[in-house]
């Protein structure tokens, strides 16, 4: 009899134990069902935030957040369909949940193409964000329900798992007296057994927590990247790039030695902000991923003659070799400019470019001969901020290397660090070479600067500072100067009779990329045209693409006084020669 109680129950027992195991199973799906669910609404927040980005702004940096919004809400999707739609209750939710998606990603790629084909006009633009808004409400409230409706189906679920569990330690308590020691022993390690088990769902449900927290932290971090990168290229270039000018201009007014000194220093300082500023601003675009290679065939020459350039006083040695590589002229060459800059700073004002062949690839070493890396450090010089000489007589933040490395990287190419103490240091690239390419050879240009005295020239900026820096830069040069803000500023000025040999423009005007369409416009207009420089504090790749299609002159905020003289000479030069 009892041996028969024993068995009963123990079949009941197993029985419940499997009901268990279906009802824990359920809770997981329920819980991954959630994190989907949660992970389709961050991913829907994004997309709106970029399509509403790029519409207000214009900036296609912001259809970046939108594509990966698109595509990580199309995911969460399927995955919040797979874990939840099991629970048959849920699945008109998940189909609603469907439906209002696609229509919600449908209505915001709707308005970016409306945006692109220039058929959205302004006063469109506010019906159009209501009207995108308006298809992703009800898709946020439809989510919140599914969510709520997962929550309610987990409350029960553990309702059911509590009382399971009691009944198979009820059983199991039965089983235990029925066999005394034996069973006895069987319950304790089962007890064991459920309490480590509890312990590690309750570990995944604290890390499952953790992980939605730090995955909604990262998708905030990547959108606040995303806008310093917008604000910080061009609105925080806006006053170095007039400070440099107004600089330039004192320096030309200054008589007395000691002001020139002081001001000698002032614009020193001033280049080492333009300078951290600049390291600062690469090293945020590069860890945004804002920073995509354009491989082409270029010659090492060519790249190492404008580094050796940058350094007056013959401060760089560096032999010709005719090699030509493929990879990014652009990312090869601040890799250099870097490696360069830093052999400088800690080798004694002195950096050595040494460049062979070996296989199928270039190798570039730059080498100095300062106090050397100690083992211990070579890892530490690419990490940012880390500055091994500590005795504050080297200026920089510590980016420099860091710089290097994430290059390196980015072009896919090894680098190699050789140093011992008191051995200076050689760090070593190696991009892969290319077959050399026939060049036409260039037109000769005439020697010296171009003057500008008498030259008629019209600047187009919308930043009033910005603008008369740059027409005061252009007057002490000699030329007559005509500023306006924008278009109408220039059609005006047209209409009005002015007739420039040169035109200084913005390239952001009102808040869009437009620079580069109304110069166009105007120099149709003109008999003969005028030469074009393009100014702009925007280093998007898109942006840098489409100046260089222009084929106008171009330069980067800060603008350099002397960069912006041998411009404009080259630029009048060039239609002179046309």
């Amino acid at each position: 009899m009892l041996a028969a109680s024993a068995v009963g129950f123990l079949l009941l027992l197993l029985n419940l134990s499997v009901q268990h195991e279906a009802v824990m199973d359920n809770l997981v799906r329920m819980r991954q069902a959630r994190m989907a669910g949660v992970g389709l609404l961050q991913a829907t927040i994004d997309a709106e935030t970029g399509q509403r980005g790029y519409l207000l702004t214009n900036d296609e940096e912001y259809l970046a957040p939108l594509a990966s919004g698109r595509i990580a809400a199309r995911a969460r999707l399927s995955e919040l369909r797979e874990r939840a739609g099991a629970s048959g209750e849920l699945e008109p939710q998940l189909v609603r949940v469907a439906a209002l998606t696609e229509d919600a990603l449908g209505a915001l790629e709707r308005t970016i193409e409306l945006k692109r084909s220039g058929r959205l006009r302004a006063a469109a633009l506010r019906v159009e964000l209501d009207r995108a808004k308006a298809s992703m409400d009800p898709l946020r409230t439809e989510i919140s329900g599914v969510l709520r409706q997962i929550e309610r189906i987990s409350e029960s679920g553990r309702a059911r798992e509590r009382s399971t569990r009691g009944a198979i330690y009820w059983i199991g308590g039965l089983l235990g007296a029925l066999t005394v020691l034996a069973v006895g022993l069987t319950l304790w390690a089962l007890g064991l057994e459920r309490r480590s088990w509890r312990g590690a769902l309750e570990a995944l449900t604290r890390a499952n927590e953790a992980a939605e927290r730090a995955a909604e932290m990262a998708a905030a971090s990547d959108l606040a990247k995303t806008r310093f990168l917008a604000v910080a290229s061009h609105d925080m270039r806006q006053p170095l790039h007039a400070l440099t000018l107004y600089l330039s201009a004192l320096e030309r007014r200054v008589q007395g030695e000691e002001a020139r000194d002081i001001l000698s220093r002032m614009e020193r300082a001033t280049q080492s902000m333009v300078g951290m500023f600049a390291t600062l601003l690469d090293l945020a675009r590069i860890q945004a991923n804002a920073v995509k290679p354009e491989i082409e065939i270029c010659a090492l020459d060519d790249i190492i003659a404008r580094v050796v350039d940058n350094h007056a006083d013959g401060a760089v040695e560096a032999a010709t070799t005719g090699l030509y590589v493929s990879s990014d002229p652009v990312l090869l060459e601040r890799l250099l400019r870097n490696l360069v800059a830093n052999a400088v700073k800690h080798g004694g004002g002195k950096a050595r470019i040494e460049m062979r062949k070996a296989g199928d690839v270039a190798e570039i070493a730059v080498a100095d001969d300062g106090p050397g890396i100690p083992p211990e450090e070579r890892e530490r010089v690419f990490e940012e901020f880390v500055r091994l000489d500590k005795s504050g007589g080297v200026e920089g933040l510590g980016l420099g290397l860091a710089i290097v490395k994430r290059i390196a990287d980015i072009l896919r190419m090894p680098l190699e660090l050789q140093s011992a103490p008191g051995q200076g240091a050689r760090f070593i690239v190696r991009p892969p070479l290319a077959m050399a390419q026939t060049r036409a050879p260039s037109a000769p240009t005439p020697p010296g600067l171009m003057p500008l005295t008498g030259v008629p020239v019209l600047v187009m900026d919308d930043d009033p500072l910005a603008r008369e820096a740059v027409s005061g830069a252009l007057r002490d040069l000699g030329a007559v100067v005509q500023a306006c803000a924008n278009e109408s500023g220039v059609r005006a000025a047209l209409t009005a009779g002015a007739r420039p040999r040169l035109m200084v423009m913005d390239l952001r005007i009102d808040g869009q990329l437009q620079g580069i369409e109304i110069a166009r416009r105007a120099r149709a207009e003109l008999d003969p045209p005028p030469a074009i420089i393009m100014i702009t504090g925007d280093t998007g790749p898109e942006t840098l693409e489409a100046l260089r299609a222009s084929a106008f002159k171009w330069l980067i905020k800060p603008v350099d006084p002397r960069d912006l003289s041998e411009a404009a000479s080259a630029s009048l030069k060039a239609t002179i020669s046309a």
